[in-house]
């Protein structure tokens, strides 16, 4: 009896070390708090200290609110229109932004 209780807390703190490996750290810039990312596809984004990556952070974040909320998400959708009219590098990013994110989310889109 005394075996099988010392097995269980030692499988239980592999277990959580183990599962620690297997999320990446979120991008400084992005400071979203500590969420996880998943594990397919979110690599290599452009970093938000150019106009084009800070489009590309409000263009994914509005993805992840429309594939995750739906109809609702459009009341929060994250659009800098006095950036968007001044630099073409921000509706850029923006734009592909919302088309990456969409894609790596819902998997089902064609």
């Amino acid at each position: 009896m005394y075996l099988k209780f010392t097995k269980i807390p030692i499988f239980v703190l592999i277990l959580l070390c183990s599962s620690c490996l297997l999320y990446e750290p979120m991008p400084r810039d992005w400071n979203w708090g500590a969420k996880p990312r998943p594990l397919t596809g979110i690599k290599n984004f452009p970093s938000t200290k150019t106009d084009y990556g800070k489009g590309f952070k409000d263009g994914c974040s509005s993805a992840w609110r429309a594939v995750t909320k739906g109809l609702s998400s459009d009341l929060e959708t994250r659009i800098d229109f006095k950036r968007m009219k001044k630099t073409a590098d921000y509706t850029n990013g923006w734009f592909d932004g919302l088309e990456q994110c969409t894609y790596i989310i819902d998997w089902d889109v064609p």
